[in-house]
């Protein structure tokens, strides 16, 4: 994935245009936020923006998001408590925010603390709404 700072190259019709300009807002829109992770139903990052972590660094940081949001389902479904739609976790130096996307997929939000979680929680799910119009509403 390129980093946020090069350029956008727009080419007519490209089906993951929409899904560059969410993520970039929703860097853009959160102090501190280093990373947006697009995570598959098995947890493993599909896609990902970063301002100043590696690749790597990011696709460590989806795997160990993948590894909470299997264990948070796994509780769920054992308790009969539902479904998440936003799962916050602090962690030294870091909040990694989550939320379900359809299909399985998750929209993942990681930034340096102190973050601000209701901001978060807000534009995270203004970019779920984008991203379910832009790439999984069909007709």
């Amino acid at each position: 994935s390129r980093p946020i700072s090069d350029p956008i190259l727009i080419r007519p019709g490209d089906p993951t245009l929409p899904f560059q300009y969410i993520r970039a807002n929703l860097l853009a829109k959160n102090d501190g936020a280093v990373g947006v992770l697009f995570l598959d139903d098995t947890g493993e990052t599909v896609d990902f923006a970063c301002s100043d972590y590696s690749p790597y660094q990011m696709r460590v940081v989806g795997a160990y998001v993948g590894i909470y949001l299997r264990q948070s389902e796994s509780f769920l479904a054992s308790t009969n408590l539902g479904k998440a739609k936003f799962l916050h976790v602090e962690k030294e130096g870091l909040h990694l925010y989550s939320m379900p996307l359809p299909d399985g997929y998750y929209l993942v939000l990681v930034q340096r603390r102190p973050g601000l979680a209701g901001l978060a929680r807000r534009t995270m799910e203004q970019a779920c709404d984008q991203l379910h119009r832009a790439l999984f509403v069909q007709g």
